[in-house]
């Protein structure tokens, strides 16, 4: 994996732009969820580092989360991003098949901000779990970096993209894989003219 020049002012532009997508009752969840764990907005505001007015925007369905925010939140919640997206498509497919999940049954985890993720492997082996990732041109994980519990790993099967991974910055093509401890400060985003296809594996704590 070679290191490229800093992204342009328009790979910016892109990055900053992409807005997420799908929110449906995913505040109402997180909202729930948080009040069975008897954590207050306030308190859920100082383990995520999001202010208590976005928390509330985004509980109230008036703003939608983006992926580093859904990540964030779910970690402090104990839960994963499918969860909160699709809790009835997650149960379905976890009772589905152990040792295969067919693409007809993979879970939606995550649309938001121009990234589609899907489930790609079953939950059988908890301490390891694939995902199939669309990034589509413009989308991004958020302008923000993020970190997560654990570490993650990727091969890009089509297109290119950008990650971040602290100080440094990759452009990454088709054929190329990449490995980061997920506690360590990262973020994506596409500014190509055309959709990115990841591999990406993840390793929960």
């Amino acid at each position: 994996m070679t290191q490229s020049k800093p992204m342009s002012k328009g790979g910016q532009s892109r990055f900053a732009a992409a807005q997420p997508a799908k929110t449906d009752g995913i505040g109402e969840r997180i909202r729930a969820r948080r009040q069975v764990l008897s954590l207050t907005q306030g308190e859920l505001s100082e383990k995520s580092g999001l202010s208590t007015g976005a928390l509330s925007q985004i509980e109230r369905g008036l703003v939608s989360p983006t992926v580093r925010t859904l990540y964030t939140i779910a970690d402090v919640l104990g839960m994963s991003p499918a969860q909160l997206i699709d809790p009835e498509g997650f149960a379905s497919a976890s009772r589905a098949n152990p040792y295969v999940l067919r693409a007809s049954d993979q879970p939606e985890v995550l649309n938001a901000g121009g990234v589609m993720k899907r489930r790609a492997s079953p939950e059988l082996i908890e301490k390891i779990k694939s995902f199939a990732v669309r990034i589509a041109p413009g989308g991004s994980s958020g302008d923000e970096f993020y970190t997560h519990s654990g570490e993650e790993l990727g091969y890009v099967v089509s297109g290119s993209f950008t990650l971040q991974i602290e100080d440094a910055t990759y452009l990454l093509q088709a054929g190329d894989g990449f490995a980061l401890p997920s506690t360590i400060r990262h973020r994506f985003f596409n500014s190509g003219e055309s959709e990115a296809f990841v591999l990406w594996v993840n390793k929960p704590d």
